[in-house]
């Protein structure tokens, strides 16, 4: 028998809990941020595990005897098993719950990790990043449902504003601490770094599965018992949550041209070494997290989804503009570049993810919308691939107007957002 879902703290009126829901809301707010934490560090562990190899660049691609093609085509491989495995997660949550299926994620990034740091071929590293993918592209379905099971929609602002930043903090971590590892002369190095990253995700992985349980009581459970139970198929014919899954697929593919390939463009074209354009990326990825921590603490003071949607469009408007700029940028203007992408890339995705049981059109069907954003990310992913081989063989400069184009549809995707949201809240409210 499915539970009520708790409803007084979000302020509304209705019959009182019983005995039974207060002390389940009073265990489960105890353990929300600890859950939170947990899955938001695994998240964290993840994107390490995929920035390994934009973090070690210039070591892999000699080690290997690759060019840059093949090197975004190797970052753009955990898309293809990520765009199919989206829409399987989806079902493992709906069927088995967000927790278990957050343990398959992390499994297979352990597995996955643990290839890629064993390969000495190009062939047996592919085969690692294609499982690896199944980790990065699902641990972003998983790990918003299970904050809005956790968390009331007013209180979910700051630890989604934390998860939003999981990707920026993984590649500034294993930016700052790759050089540890590596030894700029010694391309075979590389390998020391991916074991270090092995080491991290089994203990994650392993408190994961010791320590975490589901929730007594999910926010995203239906409020009116005699509601029907809801459909995987109710969410995939939402156009909210197509609409999110193109805009976060062009936020995915400007984002992986700047994480991926900003700090080959600055050992390239302005003389940097690895360590000093990791550095310079740093730069970005710090006020990425500030942005995306700072939005996360607006948006529990701005509930409304009309209000967090203009928000979300006013930034991707800047985030476009910054996309266009990302192959072009001259040293001179390199650090308030990397400052204004920064802080506007935190808050694009800390607003989709805070909103995505509203994106869906049942909360209880946050899953989907989840997924296919999940998706967009996939899609973005794989698209990397062709910036790849158009800097081989046309240069920097020649991305330019993809880039332009990328940050055109975050832009038109954002608002087309707002206007779907927005008239369904209307029609509902009449």
């Amino acid at each position: 028998m499915r539970r009520k879902a708790i409803d007084h703290m979000e302020g509304e009126k209705g019959s009182p809990m019983t005995k039974e829901e207060k002390r389940a809301e009073v265990f489960q707010s105890g353990r929300a941020w600890i859950v939170a934490c947990i899955a938001i560090i695994a998240s964290i562990l993840i994107s390490v595990n995929s920035n390994k190899l934009p973090a070690t660049a210039s070591l892999v691609i000699p080690a290997l005897s690759m060019d840059e093609g093949m090197f975004a085509n190797i970052m753009s491989l955990n898309g293809y098993v990520g765009l199919i495995m989206t829409f399987v997660v989806a079902a493992v949550i709906m069927r088995f719950g967000a927790r278990k299926a957050t343990t398959l994620v992390l499994v297979c990034a352990v597995a996955g990790a643990i290839i890629s740091a064993a390969a000495t071929d190009v062939a047996v590293l592919m085969v690692g990043r294609l499982i690896e993918g199944v980790g990065y592209a699902c641990i972003g379905s998983t790990v918003p449902v299970i904050i809005s099971e956790w968390f009331p929609p007013s209180k979910r602002g700051v630890p989604m504003g934390l998860f939003s930043v999981w990707v920026p903090l993984g590649s500034m971590f294993i930016m700052a601490s790759s050089g540890f590892f590596f030894t700029v002369g010694d391309p075979q190095t590389y390998h020391n770094v991916f074991w270090f990253v092995v080491a991290l995700l089994v203990i994650v992985t392993v408190l994961w599965v010791a320590a975490i349980r589901d929730p007594q009581v999910s926010y995203l459970e239906e409020r009116d018992p005699a509601a029907p139970k809801p459909k995987m198929s109710e969410g995939f014919k939402s156009l909210s949550c197509w609409i999110s899954m193109i805009a976060f697929a062009a936020f995915s593919l400007g984002t992986a041209c700047v994480m991926n390939f900003e700090t080959l463009y600055l050992v390239q074209t302005m003389g940097m070494d690895q360590l000093a354009a990791n550095g310079m990326m740093n730069i970005a990825n710090i006020a990425v997290v500030v942005g995306g921590i700072a939005i996360g603490v607006v948006m529990n003071f701005v509930t409304g989804n009309g209000q967090r949607l203009v928000i979300l469009v006013a930034a991707s408007v800047v985030l476009g503009a910054s996309f266009s700029l990302a192959y072009s940028i001259s040293e001179e203007l390199l650090v308030p570049w990397l400052i204004v992408f920064g802080l506007s890339n935190g808050v694009v995705p800390a607003i989709f993810f805070t909103m995505v049981a509203e994106i869906a059109p049942r909360p209880d069907l946050a899953g989907i919308s989840s997924s296919l954003m999940s998706c967009g990310q996939c899609v973005g992913g794989i698209l990397f691939g062709l910036v790849g081989v158009v800097v081989s063989s046309a240069g920097w400069g020649a991305c330019t107007g993809l880039l332009v184009g990328v940050g055109a549809v975050l832009i038109i995707g954002s608002v087309a957002l707002f206007a779907v949201i927005r008239a369904r809240d209307a029609k509902r409210a009449a």
